[in-house]
Order: C-alpha cells, then sequence, then structure tokens
C-alpha cells in the first residue's frame, strides 16, 4: 500500500465498533482493549478455542448488556516469517466504567476458582502460548463510520505517526479526505464500517493514529484504492507535511465475533 492511501486506511484493531457509532462523538468514549498473542508451534486452533471459552465467559455477558459493543478474535493474513502475535483479540468497551465491569468479573471469577481449576487454566496456557508473547493496547475511537453492525470477516489496518505538533493537522486530513470516501465506500457496498483510533494508554509505541475499514472479502482493497487516487495528488504535499515515515499495515482474518444488538 502506497503512503497517501495508507494513512487514510489505517486501522485494529480491530475495533469493529460501528453498532455504536453514536457514542464515538456525542456519549461515553470507546475504548479498545486488544490482547495480542503468540500460539506455541502447530497449536493456533487450540489457542483460538481457548480464547473462544474463555472470552465467552468473561465478554459475553458484556456484550449483552451493552457495557461493550463488540469482542472477537482475529489473526494474521501477512506475516513476518517472525510474527511477535499470532492471535489478536480485542473487546470494545463503552467508557472505562464497562471495564470497572469487567475487572471485577475477573477478579471474582478468579478468587471463585478452585486451586484445580487454577492448575489446569495455567496448564492450557503453557501448552498454547508462547512464554512472554503475550501484550496489550488500549485505544480511544476519534472517528467513526459505516455499517451499523454485522459480521466482518476481514480488518484491514494500518498505523501511522504525526510529526511533532501535527495531531491536528492529521485530524484535518482524516476529516478532510477519509471520512467522505470511506462514507462512499461503505454506501456503495464496497467496505462495512471505518474509523480512526489515537492511543489511549501510551507504551511506546511508533504510531499515533491508526485507522481501520472492515470488508466481506480481500477485492474490495481495489475499490479503496481507486477511491483514494483521485485525492491523491492534493494530499501528497500534504501528507508529507503531517506525517514522518513510520507506517505499517496488516490484514487480518476474523476468526470469532460477537456483537451487540444493533437498534
Amino acid at each position: 500500500m502506497n503512503r497517501t492511501t495508507g494513512i487514510l486506511t489505517i486501522a485494529l484493531t480491530v475495533v469493529l465498533v460501528a453498532p455504536f457509532a453514536a457514542l464515538a462523538q456525542d456519549g461515553p468514549p470507546i475504548y479498545v482493549w486488544v490482547n495480542f498473542l503468540k500460539a506455541q508451534p502447530g497449536q493456533g486452533e487450540a489457542l483460538t478455542k481457548m480464547l473462544i471459552e474463555q472470552g465467552g465467559t468473561g465478554y459475553d455477558a458484556l456484550v449483552d448488556s451493552g457495557a461493550a459493543v463488540n469482542w472477537g478474535i482475529a489473526m494474521n493474513v501477512v506475516h513476518d516469517g517472525g510474527d511477535a502475535a499470532t492471535h489478536v483479540e480485542w473487546i470494545s468497551f463503552v467508557g472505562w466504567q464497562a471495564v470497572d465491569q469487567f475487572m471485577q468479573g475477573f477478579m471474582a471469577s478468579r478468587q471463585a476458582m478452585s486451586e484445580e481449576d487454577m492448575a489446569a487454566m495455567a496448564e492450557a496456557w503453557k501448552a498454547n502460548v508462547v512464554a512472554g508473547s503475550h501484550s496489550d493496547m488500549i485505544s480511544r475511537t476519534v472517528s467513526i463510520g459505516g455499517a451499523r453492525s454485522g459480521r466482518p470477516s476481514y480488518i484491514h489496518l494500518g498505523y501511522h505517526q504525526a510529526a511533532p505538533g501535527k495531531a491536528g493537522e492529521a485530524m484535518e486530513l482524516w476529516n478532510e479526505f477519509g471520512v467522505p470516501t470511506f462514507d462512499k465506500l461503505a454506501a456503495d457496498g464496497a467496505i462495512m464500517a471505518y474509523g480512526l483510533h489515537i492511543p489511549e494508554i501510551h507504551r511506546g509505541a511508533p504510531w499515533t493514529h491508526m485507522s481501520w475499514y472492515t470488508t466481506t472479502n480481500l477485492a474490495a482493497r481495489d475499490a479503496v484504492e481507486k477511491a483514494f487516487a483521485a485525492a491523491r495528488e492534493e494530499m501528497g504535499s500534504r501528507m508529507a507535511e503531517t506525517f514522518t515515515d513510520e507506517h505499517t499495515d496488516q490484514i487480518l482474518i476474523v476468526v470469532h465475533f460477537k456483537e451487540a444488538a444493533a437498534e
């Protein structure tokens, strides 16, 4: 993906909060907590199954109550050969109060577990997860649009770094070029949803803006590329002034997804 198209298609995380789009602008912020894990060799399917079982216990009720918008699990489509993670698990919380609900439930469930259950859980993690591979990221949604519900097949991600003092210009570029272009792509059915995130908890990651769009197929990338081609000449110089050369992309395939009921 070229640099111009990339900033307007950055995304994750995963982060599929379309059913509660209004909240991102007018209500409690949407915080997306992402877990990255690397499966032991040959244990990819086993790790997926373990995450679905454990996530269902901790996340399903939060989604059903509206405290969380959705949660899911995805895996890399594009590999580096030494990927730090093979699985991405996310949950989209409606405000920090919802995160408190999760933490309270998590601690209560841990305290209620027997020693045998704790040992079995530890053994499952040891068997399925590479030691030391787990890391977290929490981002905040600052823009969102497109479909209000529906299960995506793919999440198209990218991460960019605004130059010092250029965060405002980055948002201007997004609102001027990204939003109307993605709105039309969504209206035409080429993509499902899209959005833009910024880090909420800063842990030294080399990005300041992360956008995303979701699709039911990979052919949609051709439509996205074509849609942004028209703006490339006008955007080029402004992009170079606004962003550094730090830029990475990723495509994830969704292997589990649960969302809140859309109105």
